[in-house]
């Protein structure tokens, strides 16, 4: 769970990707009401332009293709706009990657409840990506890890921990993590250039002066 505190969407920008209607000037109403700037687009988002903070799109006749990115990765919150409830539309809508949705027909309220939500699941979205990609990068890096241990240990004559602590005490010092780190280390060990970071971890024995 991550905090959150309810945004001030006055400035921000809102893209609808659907066909003009009475329903989407509601949407459109409703949304200049709590301060966003609002465009459409229809049938297709050739680009998405940086200034674009949330996008309401047509989920009942959006295709494959109507985004410039894979389905289920896009840059900035997505809001569903149905009233099918065919499992297969459904089904689609979902592999989007959205983070909210809104029945149609478009009415007095919910406008605003989908905002806070969507904005809300996708920066919980964007969080557990992160740390799912930070695991994937540790979980790659660990068999450098362990041989950098290995090599600290046999030079300094330390056990693992002790080899371990080392080295972390060291990545403290550099600014840096300890698989950049221990991968400064084997580059060494192979004989490589050193680059900026790969000074050895120093240790004094007991008894040296």
């Amino acid at each position: 769970m991550i905090d959150f505190a309810t945004p001030n969407f006055r400035g921000k920008n809102a893209l609808i990707v659907h066909r003009e209607s009475e329903n989407i000037d509601r949407l459109k109403r409703q949304l200049e009401r709590v301060g966003l700037h609002v465009e459409s687009i229809w049938p297709q988002v050739n680009k998405l332009e940086a200034h674009i903070d949330v996008i309401f799109f047509d989920g009942d006749n959006a295709f494959d293709g109507v985004f410039p990115w894979n389905a289920g990765q896009a840059p900035v919150p997505m809001v569903a706009l149905l009233s099918s409830e065919a499992p297969g539309r459904l089904e689609w809508v979902l592999r989007q990657g959205i983070s909210a949705h809104l029945m149609k027909p478009i009415g007095s309220g919910g406008v605003f409840s989908a905002l806070i939500i969507g904005f809300a699941h996708f920066a919980q979205q964007q969080k557990l990506h992160s740390e799912i990609e930070e695991l994937k990068s540790r979980s790659a890096m660990r068999p450098s890890v362990i041989k950098a241990v290995l090599s600290v240990m046999g030079e300094h004559g330390i056990d693992e921990d002790a080899a371990y602590a080392l080295i972390r005490s060291e990545a403290m010092k550099q600014r840096q993590s300890v698989e950049k780190l221990c991968l400064a280390i084997l580059a060494r060990d192979d004989n490589t250039p050193d680059s900026p970071g790969s000074r050895r971890p120093s240790h004094k024995r007991s008894g040296t002066r």
